[in-house]
């Protein structure tokens, strides 16, 4: 089976476009030094070469493609979009400015069209980034197991409460955030989600030490005061709203532009191949020995049909074909392969793989990393385990039944 997508003639002009652009915009300056391996020891300098990029792209409305123009998006079509996503997937830079997808999404479907209009554009223009306020300490996988309070006063909303495992490196400028609007309601419907000026009094941020620096934070909300009119969606909506960027999460979206972490874990199972044919254990090539060509080609192959599960979630989403069970299916797909990878690299290199060391670490200590994000990837997002119980009630065999959230407005 064929899977190379054929481009028009149009496509292969809008190309041309988009790679001179990035020729021109994309280039990051060595003076701000190598980009790091892990986005926590990334620099001020090169978080805020990276924000200006993102604002250059919203500027070109190539941040948000397919959003419409009246609020700041592309209006583009999906041809022009994979040609975006597959060019940027050609450079090299310190992708870790703020986001803004899922209020985004959140905003497209449950927004009023005066928060559309006030709120929209710093996103789709890249002026504007978020932090995911959702996990909390005590909720585990369970996020409707949260206790942080949002108390009606007047017009405004009191929040307090702690979160946990949130957001990148540096500051954004909203926190996208889910609490308990009505204690006695029902679960599912007892829940308000907003979008919290990141500079409201009350906020603390802590940087949270974990096996991989990517600059977690622990916050505290202490009577954050809130108006009413950053609450995206009605008082008790709030599961509701937050359910469509859990989708999105779970790669709902999908992607063909092989950005970010799969970009960089293909590219490890690809090189640390190469490096197999030419590191020699016991007088030949590691790459002959039987077991290591076994493990490191299903890494292979597993990288392979997580990219292609990818490309026909992305297509199912430009297409408006009903998802069910899809985007779990690539989360718990993801964190197999990840997992699965960093084990059979282990397995051939053995404990190589292990150290940092100047002298001894393979590929410069990116097989080091990969072995701390194998454990990473069965956490985040959820767990393999909730990915499971999300596609069984989607498939209808389970006690109780679910379906998925819309990601498009």
């Amino acid at each position: 089976m064929d899977f190379t997508i054929q481009y028009t003639k149009e496509q292969e002009d809008f190309r041309q476009e988009v790679r001179g652009w990035m020729e021109e915009n994309a280039q990051y300056p060595l003076e701000l030094g190598e980009i790091p391996l892990e986005d926590g020891d990334v620099s001020r300098e090169m978080w805020e070469w990276s924000v200006e990029f993102q604002r250059k792209l919203g500027a070109k409305g190539w941040l948000f493609p397919l959003d419409p123009k009246e609020y700041g998006g592309g209006g583009l079509t999906p041809d022009h979009d994979l040609i975006i996503q597959e060019e940027l997937g050609r450079v090299e830079y310190p992708d870790v400015a703020a986001g803004g997808q899922q209020p985004v999404a959140a905003l497209f479907l449950y927004g009023t069209e005066e928060q559309k209009a006030r709120l929209l554009p710093s996103f789709l223009k890249g002026e504007a980034g978020s932090w995911q306020l959702w996990t909390e300490p005590t909720g585990g996988a369970d996020l409707a197991n949260i206790k942080t309070r949002a108390v009606k006063d007047g017009d405004d909303f009191v929040i307090t409460g702690e979160k946990v495992f949130v957001g990148s490196i540096f500051e954004p400028n909203y926190f996208w955030c889910l609490t308990i609007t009505d204690p006695d309601g029902p679960r599912h419907q007892n829940m308000g989600a907003f979008l919290i000026p990141a500079n409201s009094p009350g906020v603390t941020v802590n940087t949270l030490n974990l096996i991989t620096r990517e600059s977690k934070r622990h916050i505290m909300l202490d009577g954050v005061r809130v108006s009413r009119e950053y609450l995206i969606g009605g008082e008790t909506e709030g599961w509701r709203v937050v359910s469509s960027g859990r989708e999105m999460e779970g790669a709902g979206l999908g992607s063909v532009g092989q950005k970010d972490g799969l970009r960089r874990h293909y590219d490890t199972v690809r090189d640390v191949i190469e490096y197999s044919k030419g590191t020699h254990r016991r007088g030949q090539p590691l790459s002959k020995d039987p077991s290591v060509q076994h493990t490191l080609v299903k890494s292979y192959i597993d990288t392979h049909v997580q990219q292609l599960i990818q490309v026909r979630n992305y297509w199912m989403g430009i297409s408006r074909q009903p998802m069910s069970w899809h985007a779990s299916q690539y989360s718990a797909l993801s964190r197999m392969v990840s997992m699965g990878a960093a084990d059979n690299i282990l397995s051939a290199l053995g404990p190589y793989a292990l150290t940092t060391d100047n002298e001894w670490a393979p590929l410069e200590g990116r097989v080091e990393l990969k072995q701390r994000q194998g454990v990473r990837a069965e956490h985040g997002a959820g767990t393999l385990e909730t990915d499971k119980i999300k596609m069984a009630r989607r498939l209808d065999i389970s006690r109780t039944k679910d379906r998925a959230a819309p990601i498009r407005a």
